[in-house]
């Protein structure tokens, strides 16, 4: 009997019957609802932070009156609530119980595409934003530190040096950090789904 075949088997055996039949070991081996329930859960999580994360930069355009900064903050929030309805589409078009009727080998290809794609264009968004985001926080803290204004912060030649170092620090860190973070929270649940998807093709 073939891994799609016991997938289907599996669909169509009632509730109290399916932990028995994970037992089996090549049935446990395709119990690829388990990675896409994980995925679809810590997207929700990620869907969480994103939406508190956009409530602290409301707070912020809203209590600093600096129109530098509030610009800066404005663009990473729009940034923000973009990545939110991206994750929020991707959240509901991940179904963890697979459809007998449809090719399960499609099914989660397309489950596994999703999810990728969705986080490699946040990725590759986020590092036009990151440079925005940098220079409207070292604005914010050099303000806030010096009691200046904005112009007379950054009226000084070393202050500019200082933000260009800033930035070229602050930007691939941030990248390489929402790339580990990204990697920690789907990368093992995308690998067992992938593997799933890998023993289905060799069958073909």
């Amino acid at each position: 009997m073939s891994l799609e075949q016991n997938w289907n088997n599996i669909q169509g055996q009632e509730d109290d019957d399916l932990s028995a039949l994970l037992q089996r070991p090549s049935l446990s081996k395709l119990a690829s609802h388990g990675p896409l329930e994980k995925l679809k859960k810590n997207l929700f999580y990620n869907m969480i932070i994103a939406a508190v994360i956009c409530v602290l930069y409301v707070v912020v355009i809203f209590y600093f009156h600096i129109w530098q900064v509030q610009i800066a903050i404005g663009i990473t929030l729009i940034f923000s609530l973009w990545a939110l309805y991206t994750a929020y589409v991707v959240y509901q078009k991940i179904n963890t119980t697979i459809s007998a009727a449809n090719p399960v080998l499609a099914e989660l290809k397309r489950h596994y595409e999703y999810i990728t794609t969705w986080m490699k264009s946040q990725q590759k968004v986020a590092l036009f934003i990151y440079p925005v985001s940098a220079a409207g926080g070292f604005m914010l803290g050099g303000v806030s530190g010096s009691g200046k204004t904005v112009e007379e912060f950054m009226s000084k030649p070393v202050v500019w040096v200082a933000l260009l170092i800033a930035i070229a620090v602050l930007v691939p860190a941030c990248y390489y950090m929402a790339k580990w973070m990204c990697k920690h929270a789907f990368g093992k649940h995308l690998d067992t789904l992938m593997k799933n998807i890998e023993e289905l093709e060799q069958e073909k």
